[in-house]
């Protein structure tokens, strides 16, 4: 049976209401706005008769602290009043409730309302949900698209094959070290894994010149985190998973790019990801250089420690390599012997 939670202060409605509605529906009365809302936090109601008139917390207010909060926010509520001209139902539906009802209760009346309500209410909840699901799939399929492309991207040069995945891998480790929750890391790894994505705005022969860039060529280069940001800002399947392209660029002192954000400004998701795609590059060979050892990467952490990067991440690095960490070129796969 579906439940209706009937808030009246006076107790004859109550009984009322109770007595001609408890033939089809579950019923708890109440006769104030707080014991409506000590009575939701307990369990849930399919529908609530709300009395608009009542000391202390009226009905509006009664209702406004419903809508508050998201668990009770798509409850039907219909209010219950003495006055039925016509500007007080265009108030009560102004306010936000679904329905009205006009005090002495009709018993057909009633009934009739609450059954057309509680059905509508089904039909929508049910579409929203589809929707939801179905905007989940395509979200899903975008997301598994770019991600393709990513992979395609750096598949055309050599020195960054793999790239992505070791610091996915090497994120999600800090992240892991650092005590973030699981759903957190998953999102991680996904803004991780696409943080390089807006580099597919970025001309081949800029990305792959072997020699030093231009000026104009670093301001292009410069533009892929913006690129990447615009280029993700719409999938909602993974939480924020634009910030990883757009703001791991950023230093820590501020002096970084697109938005020169400085310290806790930038999203602890990017500053983790900054931290993992500066050690990448210095462990991995380049076309100008050959692969940092283990002691020039520490020093070269040590030298970036609240400048380029997040000062407690950095070091957090600095400690796995002293304990043996590493990563293999061949898959991202991260080991660590301790």
């Amino acid at each position: 049976m579906k439940h209706i939670l009937v808030v009246d202060d006076n107790k004859t409605n109550l009984a009322v209401a109770k007595n001609e509605l408890s033939k089809e529906y579950m019923v708890t009365p109440v006769t104030s706005g707080f014991q409506a809302l000590q009575f939701l936090e307990k369990r849930t109601s399919d529908l609530i008769l709300l009395d608009i008139n009542m000391p202390e917390m009226d009905g509006r207010e009664t209702m406004r602290r419903i809508r508050e909060r998201k668990e009770w926010a798509k409850i039907p509520i219909i209010f219950l009043t003495a006055d039925s001209t016509p500007e007080t139902e265009a108030q009560c539906l102004s306010d936000g409730a679904d329905d009205f009802i006009a005090k002495p209760f009709v018993p057909k009346v009633m009934l009739s309302r609450i059954s057309r309500l509680i059905e509508l209410s089904e039909l929508r909840n049910g579409l929203e949900d589809r929707l939801i699901e179905k905007t989940k799939q395509l979200e899903l399929v975008t997301l598994n698209s770019i991600m393709a492309i990513a992979h395609t991207l750096e598949a055309k040069d050599m020195y960054t094959s793999g790239h992505s995945k070791r610091v996915a891998q090497l994120s999600v480790t800090i992240a892991k070290r650092m005590g973030m929750s699981e759903e957190d890391i998953n999102n991680l790894n996904f803004m991780a894994l696409l943080h390089d994505i807006g580099k597919i705005g970025v001309p081949d022969m800029i990305l792959n010149k072997p020699q030093p860039l231009s000026d104009e060529e670093f301001a292009v280069i410069k533009r892929h985190p913006v690129i990447g940001g615009e280029i993700l800002q719409n999938i909602t399947t993974i939480t924020n998973v634009h910030l990883g392209a757009l703001y791991h660029h950023e230093r820590y002192d501020g002096t970084g790019y697109p938005m020169g954000l400085k310290g806790e400004e930038i999203p602890l998701e990017a500053r983790i990801i900054a931290a993992a795609d500066t050690y990448d590059a210095m462990a991995s060979n380049r076309a100008y250089r050959q692969a940092l050892s283990d002691e020039r990467i520490m020093e070269e952490f040590e030298k970036c420690k609240g400048k380029q990067l997040d000062p407690q991440i950095a070091e957090m690095i600095i400690d796995m390599l002293k304990k043996g960490f590493f990563l293999m070129d061949d898959g991202g796969i991260l080991w660590e012997s301790y």
